[in-house]
């Protein structure tokens, strides 16, 4: 006999709280170090695998799945969340994930508008 999980009890593959907890932290701890004049703290390892978790699914999307060059679209995505994450500001909003798949979303389109211009796939 097989047991249904509750659809309402589905665990996420990122938990928004926490992540926006977490990149909160980070964010405090970016402007501590720029007032002191030191550089940016390294962003820590649960950051890293949530974008990477966010960008990976964002990309199995019906309109992202069947490019060949998905792989170059996770890594520009990647890259872009690496590069904007200190612009979150949780005053305006409580919604890390929301913010990083915007970023992913906008990455993604952008390499596909590059691929297009190149004509190679």
């Amino acid at each position: 006999m097989t047991t249904k999980k509750d659809p309402k009890k589905a665990e996420h593959y990122v938990n928004n709280k926490e992540f926006t907890a977490a990149v909160s932290e980070f964010n405090i701890a970016c402007k501590l170090a720029e007032e002191k004049g030191k550089s940016k703290p390294q962003m820590t390892e649960y950051i890293g695998e949530c974008i990477y978790k966010i960008a990976t699914r964002l990309s199995t999307r019906p309109n992202f799945i069947n490019y060949t060059y998905r792989d170059e679209m996770i890594c520009d995505a990647i890259e872009n969340c690496i590069q904007y994450i200190g612009n979150f500001n949780p005053e305006k909003s409580s919604n890390a994930f929301a913010y990083i798949t915007q970023i992913c979303y906008y990455a993604f389109l952008r390499r596909i508008q590059k691929e297009k211009k190149t004509g190679l796939h």
